[in-house]
């Protein structure tokens, strides 16, 4: 849940600036910036100081430790999954075709789509009957690659991003 609200303070952020009446922004591009330059907070909410200092703080650190980038944020949400071993607990539709959201015992929620045709209503049936879990997951070019087993079988399907909990 720390993770969403870090999210939308960037996503917060990213929209302030881009929302800034041009004539407000600097023009000139010929200016030294020293290496130790930290560019002071936007304050267009009408937040107090402190506060906008501190979120453009926190906005910084999200920023700095996963980047903008959503499989750096898939690949910490499952590494937490993997270690406490959480089993898979439900495989509903998706949003659109080709889509499921799988839903962990932790309250874990993904978008899916299976890498080949059959997948995702193979894994919809086992997980009614058996233990599913996340055997292993990487990065391959820009998906997340997850690996689900159980007792025999085995299913790899493609994350293509979190979703919340129903």
């Amino acid at each position: 849940m720390a993770w969403l609200v870090a999210l939308l303070v960037v996503t917060a952020l990213v929209a302030v600036a881009v929302v800034l009446p041009k004539g407000s922004r600097r023009q000139s591009t010929a200016q030294v910036v020293p290496a130790d330059y930290s560019p002071a907070p936007l304050n267009t909410l009408g937040l107090a100081r402190g506060d906008a200092e501190e979120l453009w703080e926190v906005g910084r650190r999200v920023e700095e430790e996963f980047g903008l980038a959503p499989v750096q944020i898939l690949l910490n949400r499952l590494g937490n999954v993997v270690r406490r071993n959480v089993p898979l607990r439900a495989v509903r539709p998706g949003p659109s075709r080709g889509l499921a959201r799988i839903c962990f015992a932790d309250g874990t929620t993904l978008q899916v789509r299976g890498r080949q045709a059959g997948d995702l209503g193979h894994l919809a049936v086992t997980t009614l009957t058996q233990k599913v879990w996340v055997s292993d997951f990487h990065a391959e070019h820009s998906n997340v690659v997850l690996n689900l087993d159980w007792n025999r079988g085995r299913v790899s399907v493609l994350a293509v991003g979190l979703d919340q909990a129903d």
